[in-house]
């Protein structure tokens, strides 16, 4: 609750003085922190019901059979080259895609604070980008649309369980507000959008040398998907300032990442090591599970109208 009040308490005179509009963003995000009782019935099939729990197996996470004759700093940029291969062939595959349905998780941590789960059921398509969700647990039943061509780009939220009644809410995608329990807006997320940054940051490393470690595991398992899974670890928090480790699970039949989890530089009261330091350093975690391409999804999917979703009608 406390990184909610600051982001409140950031905003300027001139937004405070708009107060029927920040009344009720204020009020229904507050509420969004309540615990939520079972969400009413008459949900469609695309219900937020309680998630099954996705497995995931990593096993025995060792370097790859490697060339004799390289060493292990060539060792590190064949397989860390091999990952951004797969990632390569992830985003075309995606790019012949139109649309899919996912169960998506994510474990973050938001102003020092490490959140709870959240997992939700998506709705996601790739022109014009668009996007539903609905929880599943956290804050049962709570549904948000963000489109490019919708709403005026922004970001429509409605609450779940019994604030249901309250109205929509409508902000920017990339505001305080908006990214209260987030990382990251609304506008990152996505198979495509996890792919390309998780690129465009090893193009990075790779021009400042900040790599010195990349495993690679083959026979991984995440929700029951064959996956490779690549572990890296960064030289130190000057060529890599975000991000100390980081593991990352490849579909090998789509070649995208069904799963991330970066931990961060320890600060100076962390004395653990190994696992224990990776518990204390989590900074966030993300997981698409029962994936579903081409789900033929139309503009209806993502209209506040449909009467499958609970937005109060205007």
């Amino acid at each position: 609750m406390k990184f909610l009040y600051r982001r409140l308490a950031a905003l300027n005179p001139e937004q405070q003085a708009n107060s029927s509009a920040v009344a009720i963003a204020v009020t229904a995000l507050l509420f969004l922190q309540l615990e939520s009782p079972p969400r009413p019935a008459g949900a469609d099939s695309f219900r937020a019901a309680k998630a099954a729990p996705v497995v995931i197996a990593i096993r025995n996470v060792a370097p790859a059979a490697a060339d004799e004759q390289l060493t292990p700093e060539q060792l590190v940029q064949k397989t860390l080259q091999r990952k951004m291969d797969h990632l390569n062939k992830g985003i075309a595959f995606l790019a012949t895609t139109p649309d899919y349905t996912a169960q998506f998780s994510r474990q973050e941590v938001v102003d020092g604070v490490l959140l709870e789960e959240q997992t939700t059921s998506m709705k996601l398509s790739h022109k014009p980008f668009s996007v539903y969700m609905k929880w599943q647990d956290f804050d049962t039943g709570r549904e948000v649309i963000y489109g490019e061509e919708l709403n005026d780009g922004k970001l429509l939220i409605h609450p779940g369980g019994w604030k249901a009644r309250l109205p929509p809410i409508s902000m920017e995608p990339d505001s305080s507000l908006a990214k209260a329990e987030s990382r990251h807006p609304i506008t990152q997320i996505g198979l495509a959008n996890l792919a390309k940054t998780i690129l465009s940051s090893h193009q990075r490393d790779l021009e400042r040398q900040a790599i010195v470690k990349c495993d690679q595991a083959d026979n991984q398992l995440i929700a029951g998907r064959d996956c490779l899974c690549f572990v890296t670890e960064f030289r130190d928090a000057k060529s890599s300032p975000e991000y100390r480790k980081s593991v990352v699970m490849i579909d090998k039949e789509w070649n995208v990442p069904l799963f991330i989890k970066n931990f961060a530089w320890p600060t100076d009261a962390v004395t653990a090591v190994g696992e224990e330091l990776d518990t204390a350093t989590l900074i966030e975690q993300y997981t698409y599970a029962d994936v579903k391409f081409r789900a033929n999804l139309t503009a209806f999917d993502f209209d506040r109208t449909n009467e499958d979703y609970s937005f109060k009608r205007q």
